[in-house]
């Protein structure tokens, strides 16, 4: 396995954020405003400036060990072909599940992100399906899903104008943000676009995009299940879909990593 020394460090950023993340939003955090309590505001900032330090450093930590070279292109894996999969029936779902209000949102585009967003999800599936089956991946569709995270980042941004919680918003837009770019780098990869043969640039992004979106996810489901807290910042983009679409970065990464004849 290559780059394991980033994984397991990884690993320990991933386990360390949440718990800092769950920590700053049970005992920090006023769940009826959305702001630091009282007297809290300067222990809460350390923790998010710790909490997005250790993320940064897990993710440009394989910029530090030498380079390896990596086949971006997935293999007939049983495991990853699933994971597009559920990556895909989640985007597909998600319109249908979704509880927020969007009506600050523009009804056009509003109408385009649903449609975009089932279509992301249709291409996740037939990722999935080649992958299994070993067939033609069809790299050029990675176009919708990097159009769909842009449209994403475009409606939550209107939407966040509504919404007092400064802080959750922050890692909900550093998930969205570093998915997007790790989509976009894995498409140019894939597309044989890039011509780079270690892709550090792209191991590098897909770290960041599933440790954010596990901050910005996990420690709300950790808080509601392990407590009456109920929080009164709802995400625009469902933290279901968004852990599916790391656990494949994070599967990807490691499929690129195992050493291959």
């Amino acid at each position: 396995m290559k780059h394991i020394k980033v994984f397991i460090f990884s690993a320990f950023a991933l386990v360390s954020a949440v718990t800092l993340r769950t920590i700053q939003l049970l005992f920090l955090t006023d769940a009826k405003t959305g702001f630091y309590k009282e007297g809290m505001e300067g222990i809460g900032t350390a923790l998010m400036v710790l909490l997005i330090g250790v993320i940064a450093v897990a993710s440009t930590l394989v910029f530090m060990f030498s380079k390896q070279k990596l086949s971006p292109t997935p293999s007939s894996s049983a495991l990853l072909g699933c994971v597009a999969l559920f990556a895909g029936i989640a985007n597909i779902a998600e319109p249908f599940l979704n509880e927020i209000s969007f009506s600050a949102v523009p009804a056009v585009l509003l109408g385009l992100r649903t449609v975009m967003i089932i279509a992301s999800g249709a291409v996740f599936c037939w990722y999935g399906i080649a992958i299994l089956f070993g067939t033609k991946l069809h790299a050029s569709l990675c176009i919708i899903p990097i159009i769909t995270w842009v449209i994403r980042l475009m409606s939550s941004f209107i939407c966040f104008t509504g919404m007092s919680n400064i802080s959750e918003n922050l890692y909900d837009v550093l998930m969205l943000i570093s998915t997007l770019i790790s989509l976009l780098l894995f498409g140019k990869a894939v597309c044989k676009i890039s011509k780079s043969t270690t892709n550090r640039k792209l191991f590098a992004s897909g770290i960041a995009a599933v440790l954010f979106t596990s901050v910005s996810s996990l420690p709300c489901i950790i808080a509601y299940i392990t407590s009456d807290f109920t929080f009164v910042h709802i995400p625009v983009d469902s933290p279901i879909t968004g852990l599916f679409m790391a656990l494949f970065i994070a599967v990807y990464l490691l499929d690129i990593c195992k050493a291959r004849d």
